[in-house]
């Protein structure tokens, strides 16, 4: 009920206003007890759809990789019992050929870690610093691979980075 209401209603004794107002006020509260609830429900719906979404979206890689898996499968029987190394080295090529392909579809890319290359803290990892022929602050070998997800990382590269050329004086005191 609005104040209008109450005004219109002057004779309207006041005992019965504060009832209708009254009743109002619970109409209001249980509105907002329904909205509450509709909004925790709707909370709670949003919650299970992405936790779906996200297993489903893991089930199409996962069955996209299970080739792969049965290739390895094979590929290990076949070592037990075959000693024809070069066969071997081929099938676990293609193999690999075969995963990078259904990675890369999904949006993984391999994190680039040659040396030479210049290090990024935000691509590498550096596991070590020693003295090289590249300048100082450059990749010298990747340890591990990194990997990414569109544009975001997964994992690092591991790799060793340059010290720089060694000084003069650090050789004359090994030396020594």
């Amino acid at each position: 009920m609005n104040n209008e209401t109450i005004e219109q209603n002057e004779d309207v004794p006041f005992n019965e206003q504060l009832e209708l107002l009254q009743r109002e006020v619970d109409e209001w509260k249980d509105t907002a007890t329904r909205r509450a609830a509709d909004y925790a429900n709707l909370q709670r719906r949003t919650q299970i759809e992405r936790m779906e979404l996200i297993a489903h979206a893991s089930e199409s890689v996962i069955t996209r990789m299970l080739p792969v898996l049965d290739d390895l499968h094979a590929a290990v029987d076949s070592s037990r019992t075959s000693s024809d190394v070069a066969a071997l080295r081929t099938g676990i090529e293609m193999i690999y050929v075969k995963a990078l392909k259904i990675f890369e579809d999904a949006g993984v890319g391999i994190i680039d870690a040659d040396p030479g290359q210049p290090f990024s803290v935000q691509y590498h990892e550096a596991l070590m610093h020693s003295p090289s022929e590249y300048p100082e602050g450059h990749i010298i070998q990747g340890v591990q691979r990194g990997y990414q997800l569109h544009n975001k990382v997964l994992r690092h590269a591991k790799v060793i980075t340059s010290a720089g050329l060694p000084s003069h004086t650090d050789d004359l005191e090994g030396k020594q």
